[in-house]
């Protein structure tokens, strides 16, 4: 599991919420897992009755068991176009978690997904949280977003740091309506990492009350459906 702390905790309670187990007439629902990496969230939605298909480049690094697996590049037209062909409609979820930022084309991939989805389909896409108090901080002191320095674009390949302006923009824009928004990840008010971190938590923390939106997460959850 290479994720957020008690990120895929969080996730299994938001969509067994939103797309609940028993509930699809007596079949397991079906999720597309975009940018699955290896396999964790799958395996847990799987071992929880969910029909899952995983979707990733890195098919060496794929260790579910159970869940169907689809190597692609989500980055290539083509075969994007091709996941469309095969599940346009059919999905009761589709999955986007921790994969937007490292895309080319983050708009394309929502584009796609419109068209994957029924008006019955849930989409969840998560990235990190650029507007955090700690990736505020982080601007402050070194003029880059916290997770998007020039080391990151190579490893672990953050490409686009993306805003909740620019994400509610791009669904809306793709047809989707964004039911919800919710700040995920372990993200401490006070970090005690080290005392640098402590330090700089104390020294932000009387300015929270001053902080406009989301300021708290390391990763913002993103719950949209298909508008009218």
């Amino acid at each position: 599991m290479k994720t957020d702390t008690h990120l895929h905790e969080q996730l299994e309670a938001m969509i067994g919420q939103w797309v609940p187990v028993g509930e699809s007439g007596g079949r397991r629902p079906r999720v597309l897992d975009l940018g699955c990496g290896a396999g964790a969230l799958s395996q847990r939605l799987f071992d929880l009755g969910y029909e899952v298909i995983g979707v990733d480049l890195a098919a060496g690094e794929y260790q579910a068991r159970g869940p169907e697996f689809i190597a692609a590049d989500l980055n290539d037209a083509a075969v994007v176009d091709g996941l469309v062909d095969r599940f346009s409609g059919s999905v009761d979820l589709i999955l986007a978690v921790e994969v937007m930022e490292h895309l080319r084309s983050p708009w394309a991939l929502l584009a796609a997904c419109r068209r994957l989805a029924s008006e019955q389909t849930h989409l969840l896409v998560s990235t990190p949280n650029v507007g955090s108090w700690w990736s505020r901080v982080w601007f402050f002191l070194t003029g880059d977003l916290w997770g998007f320095s020039p080391e990151s674009w190579t490893a672990p390949g953050h490409i686009h740091a993306i805003t909740v302006t620019e994400m509610r923009g791009m669904l809306r824009e793709n047809g989707f309506v964004c039911e919800q928004i919710v700040a995920a990840g372990n993200l401490p008010v006070v970090w005690a990492y080290n005392w640098k971190r402590l330090l700089l938590s104390l020294l932000v923390f009387p300015l929270r009350p001053l902080m406009r939106g989301d300021k708290d997460g390391w990763v913002l959850c993103y719950h949209a459906k298909l508008g009218a």
